[in-house]
């Protein structure tokens, strides 16, 4: 009896110093894990943290980034990808990212409010006016009476009310319906439920290829910018990131140019 009480007690002794170890596992594992997720926030903290779009002016940085040209100039750089320039306005403005491709018009909206940025390049920013193939509009002179999508700020917006304002100098009769996601005015747009829209590329090539129809188009390389908050820009190390950044990005646009913007489509999602 007395032999069989040894054995459980050595049984049960040992079951607890299993135990014990197994916690002093868990706990060394838990411990790894939140240095490992300091190390990984500390990293991505002192990164260049850039918002970008599936939009054709962001290609030259998604081309950048695909080609690898930031490890090689030896500088970090991570992508925020966003859907709409509002979410690109709210990451600049909650400090999630050091820049975000955005146009000058929305920078200086921007601006006005005391949102402390400033354009740090230029991008190659284009828009489409488009109607809907049901609305058989052909002329801007035809959108009386019409609804118009654009975004809520920003350049697109500014196009829409210029494009219209002749048609609304005796009663407002032009409705611009603000819709942030390019994505969402392009299903908007080819299934009738505007009669017309303010497109980015490759969003308006993709509406025209389901029978939208291209009336006029707004080019200007000066409306796209890079736009970066002034006080990350302050410090040193930022100055140096964004300075390599910019050389990718150069080298990005002559891999584009000699190779042309299909080549890397897909890298939109199209």
């Amino acid at each position: 009896m007395r032999h069989t009480f040894h054995i459980f007690l050595t049984l049960l002794i040992a079951a607890l110093a299993l135990s014990v170890s197994g916690c002093d596992d868990a706990e060394q594992k838990a411990r790894l894990t939140k240095a490992e997720r300091e190390a990984l926030r500390k990293a991505d903290s002192a990164a260049l943290k850039i918002g970008v779009m599936p939009t054709a002016d962001c290609l030259p940085i998604l081309v950048a980034k695909h080609l690898k040209l930031f490890d090689t100039l030896g500088v970090d750089v991570r992508l925020r990808r966003y859907h709409a320039l509002s979410e690109c306005r709210k990451a600049l403005t909650d400090n999630l990212v050091e820049g975000a491709a955005i146009d000058s018009t929305l920078m200086k909206v921007m601006q006005d409010k005391g949102v402390k940025i400033e354009g740090a390049m230029s991008t190659n920013l284009t828009w489409k006016f488009l109607t809907a193939k049901k609305a058989r509009i052909t002329r801007l002179g035809q959108l009386r009476d019409k609804f118009v999508a654009a975004d809520s700020h920003g350049e697109s917006l500014v196009l829409a009310q210029n494009a219209t304002d002749s048609l609304n100098r005796k009663k407002p009769s032009t409705f611009i319906v603000q819709v942030e996601d390019p994505a969402v005015r392009l299903n908007m747009l080819t299934t009738g439920n505007v009669d017309a829209a303010l497109m980015p590329e490759p969003y308006a090539t993709t509406a025209m290829k389901r029978g939208a129809h291209w009336i006029k188009e707004v080019k200007s390389p000066s409306r796209g910018v890079l736009a970066v908050r002034t006080a990350a820009m302050k410090d040193k190390t930022r100055q140096q990131q964004l300075k390599l950044f910019k050389k990718a990005i150069a080298i990005a646009e002559d891999s584009i140019k000699k190779y042309g913007q299909k080549t890397y489509s897909n890298l939109l999602g199209y």
